[in-house]
């Protein structure tokens, strides 16, 4: 009996060894029954599994990381394919155009000044001209706010400056292009009292630069208090097309407001006077006048003239507005001293001399289009039925291609008009073409 208790026990523990050295079974407590210990065996051996199983699916995950793409800090802008989101859906249009656009890329991302060294960093050699316009581009637009906002000098604007301005040889042909020369304009706009950069900046000027590019320079030689240099930039620029009147308008400029040296340059450059001489002109502009009046009271529109007003006056206006009329109009105001027909408002001397509601309109009008050339120097006689419809007088020509005379601007359209006579008939034909097919 012994021995049969003997070989029957041999083999369980030869198992019990062979399972703890698998790593399957736990030694079972001390004071347990021989007979116990090998009942729980089993189920230790079959638990020990089921418990270890979960616990190594997340530790899985945790690997994950290693396999995600590289961060968002450590990437370099550049132009996706169209591909499908990650919910498997095809990328709209709006997505694709916002996916595709490095310059979006370099602006949307958490650090744009990295985005933009990263991707100046990755161009090898000279730039080709979609890169130039892609760092060029990124630039000029991340200095904007700085440049609106007078946000100026803070370190951020004098880090961004200095990096492409490193990189400024790289860009080749395209450092006299548009995009360079916008980045040049707002980095003066925003660059502040630094004397050193704003000649660096300076040296880059192209030699036939727009105008808002000098006007800038100029603006930035006098925030820095340099007088010497803003004289000069000023007379560039006012010999580039910039008017007088943008200067005074411009804060930049107020402490030098009494300069007499500024006040001589901007003198030199002002409109000349014109000499007074109404009688020729005031037949013509009556006949067109009373046309003009007998068509609207023909279709029925209300027509509202204000009696007119002695030249004398008219000219106190003229002084007192710093502007400069057309004997024409001088001979209108003597007729109708100000009027309003069919939705045209026309100014009078008390528009010149003080700001009224029809005065700041024209007002809003010419600095909301300070972009085109010349229209500044305007003087506005008119309003044209819309908002963004004016007849001006182009002193300088500016608009006119060299000759002063009247231009009727229709929102983007610019269209010469003789003289103030043939305004009027114009306004007429329209009003006959307009109101006789209702």
């Amino acid at each position: 009996m012994a021995r049969a208790k003997a070989k029957s026990k041999a083999p369980a523990q030869r198992a019990k060894r062979k399972a703890l050295a698998a790593g399957q079974l736990a030694l079972a407590p001390k004071g347990k029954g021989k007979g116990k210990g090998k009942a729980k065996a089993k189920p230790k051996v079959q638990a020990k599994p089921a418990k270890v199983a979960p616990k190594k699916k997340p530790a899985a995950k945790k690997k994950q990381p290693s396999k995600k793409p590289r961060r968002k800090e450590d990437a370099v802008p550049e132009l996706v394919v169209d591909s499908p989101t990650a919910a498997g859906r095809s990328l709209t249009a709006r997505e694709r155009m916002m996916r595709s656009s490095p310059v979006v890329e370099i602006l949307e991302d958490e650090y744009p000044l990295g985005a933009l060294r990263r991707f100046l960093d990755s161009i090898k050699g000279e730039a080709t001209p979609q890169q130039a316009q892609i760092a060029l581009g990124s630039a000029q637009l991340m200095l904007l706010p700085s440049a609106r906002e007078h946000e100026r000098g803070t370190p951020e604007v004098k880090e961004l400056v200095d990096l492409v301005l490193h990189h400024w040889e790289d860009f080749a042909d395209r450092r006299k292009g548009f995009h360079a020369q916008e980045f040049l304009r707002n980095a003066l706009a925003a660059i502040g009292v630094d004397r050193e950069r704003i000649a660096k900046l300076a040296a880059l000027i192209p030699e036939h630069a727009t105008t808002e590019l000098l006007f800038n320079l100029a603006c930035a030689h006098a925030v820095a208090r340099d007088k010497v240099a803003m004289l000069a930039a000023a007379e560039a620029a006012l010999h580039a097309g910039a008017s007088p009147t943008e200067f005074r308008r411009e804060p930049d400029f107020a402490p030098y407001a009494n300069d007499p040296d500024l006040n001589v340059l901007l003198a030199r450059a002002e409109v000349p006077a014109i000499p007074v001489d109404i009688d020729p002109y005031l037949p013509g502009v009556r006949a067109a006048l009373d046309s003009l009046l007998s068509t609207l009271k023909e279709f029925g529109e209300s027509v509202e003239l204000r009696p007119g007003v002695r030249l004398d006056a008219i000219l106190d206006a003229e002084r007192a507005g710093k502007v400069s009329l057309p004997n024409d109009y001088r001979a209108l105001l003597t007729l109708t001293n100000g009027m309003r027909l069919w939705e045209h408002e026309f100014f009078g001397a008390g528009d010149y001399r003080e700001h009224t509601r029809l005065s700041t309109r024209a007002q809003q009008y010419l600095e909301s289009s300070l972009g085109a050339t010349g229209i500044a120097e305007c003087v506005p006689v008119a309003n044209w039925g819309q908002p963004n419809d004016w007849l001006l007088y182009d002193p300088r020509g500016r608009l006119r291609g060299g000759e002063a005379g009247y231009v009727l601007m229709l929102n983007a359209d610019e269209v010469i008009v003789d003289d103030l006579a043939a305004a009027l008939y114009k306004m007429e034909w329209l009003a006959r073409d307009v109101l006789g097919t209702n």
